[in-house]
């Protein structure tokens, strides 16, 4: 078995960390420069990461490949077997994926990728940087008094805890007022497969940052946008910008196989 990732993706963290808490050898297939991404193309012709090749099965996507990963090696589970908790389990899921990934893009574009954006749209910061503060809201109270998000440590979980760790080092971590969601945070964080993932991450990002001389695969000045992303680029106001990034050639999207 082997994951096509990337230390930039919260994707790709994703995906380790469920690989890592169900036990499962792998070899990590890390894409970091631009003559990696045929590569990348050749295992997910949108041309984003993770992949992940399991004999001769390839699956992109970070949620089909979570999915597949439960179906072919369903021990130790990630979903409740309720059905109705597997539902909520699957919705907040896609809430981590589709809403707060792209206010943490929007973040992470105004302080660290283009941080000219910050400085020219400080609204849009602020909008997004509100949007995070409703879902910690929204996160405090669909824990309860659960240790988890779903009772057992799920795949809920394990998707939102890549944008939160993230949103702390941007430093928009969970506010004093949501103390139920701090805590997940250390339970979280103490999990061996959320130390491995991050401790992996941390280090490839540090050495990415110390070579020089190639191309990187992901660059700050030739953006790949897609879905919500874009949605919310035009919500915070920074559609215009977006547009004339497109007009000169700075942003990109996935192209069609």
């Amino acid at each position: 078995m082997r994951l096509f990732d990337n230390a930039n993706s919260p994707y790709a963290l994703k995906v380790r960390i469920a690989l890592y808490e169900k036990g499962l050898e792998f070899e990590k297939h890390e894409l970091r420069f631009q003559r990696d991404r045929e590569e990348l193309l050749r295992v997910n012709p949108r041309g984003e990461v993770p992949a992940l090749e399991d004999g001769g099965t390839v699956v992109y996507d970070s949620r089909i490949i979570c999915e597949y990963l439960e179906d072919r090696y369903p021990t130790p589970p990630l979903v409740p077997a309720d059905p109705a908790a597997r539902a909520r389990c699957r919705t907040l899921e896609a809430v981590a994926d589709t809403q707060i990934d792209p206010c943490m893009v929007v973040i992470a574009l105004a302080k660290m990728f283009r941080p000219e954006v910050g400085t020219s749209h400080p609204e849009a910061l602020q909008a997004a940087a509100d949007a995070l503060d409703k879902h910690y809201a929204n996160l405090e109270r669909e824990l309860g008094d659960r240790a988890y998000l779903v009772g057992d440590f799920s795949r809920a979980d394990v998707a939102l805890a890549p944008h939160l760790f993230f949103a702390a080092f941007m430093g928009y971590g969970v506010p004093e007022r949501y103390p139920r969601l701090a805590a997940w945070m250390g339970r979280v964080g103490e999990r061996p497969s959320v130390k491995r993932a991050s401790t992996e991450a941390l280090e490839t990002f540090t050495r990415s940052q110390e070579e020089t001389g190639e191309a990187p695969l992901f660059d700050s000045q030739h953006l790949h946008w897609r879905g919500e992303r874009i949605e919310w680029l035009v919500r915070v106001g920074l559609g215009p910008w977006l547009l004339e990034e497109i007009a000169a050639g700075r942003a990109f999207f996935s192209p069609v196989p």
